[in-house]
């Protein structure tokens, strides 16, 4: 008798991951601006946003979740995204066009993109199934 396979890294995950992370740095963003400048600031970065944030789900974060499927510690998983967040958000700081990249911006950009890609990964905790024997088949879990 065969068992069911049970994919972890589905569409839908990976599309709520990616929703859950753009509404973590919405709110960032907009609160790091305030005032006035909330609501602008968060529907920009919603509308600016999706594409990219799609993008990179299926580009960094499918790639790091197959990477991840025989690590049964999804608290490790969720470390592991926060440091491609950050590697993501240093790397987009050091890209910004005007010249002087403070280190401090750097830092706040890791932060802000580390934090939300966690908060991504921890909102797809149920979606995972995890084998608690380790009989797991490639790209399922």
């Amino acid at each position: 008798m065969t068992r069911p396979r049970r994919v972890v890294l589905g569409t839908s995950a990976l599309a709520a991951g990616a929703l859950a992370s753009l509404l973590c740095l919405a709110i960032a963003l907009a609160v790091t601006n305030g005032g006035n400048w909330f609501l602008p600031t968060f529907l920009a970065t919603l509308i600016w946003g999706a594409i990219p944030a799609t993008v990179l789900a299926f580009c960094a974060g499918a790639p790091l979740g197959i990477l991840l499927q025989p690590v049964r510690n999804q608290w490790l998983h969720v470390a592991a995204f926060a440091g491609l967040g950050a590697l993501i958000g240093t790397g987009l700081a050091a890209l910004r066009p005007w010249s002087g990249s403070s280190a401090g911006f750097m830092l706040s950009a890791a932060l802000m993109m580390g934090g939300a890609l966690a908060i991504g990964r921890l909102a797809v905790w149920r979606l995972v199934s995890v084998d608690p024997e380790g009989h797991q088949d490639p790209l399922s879990a």
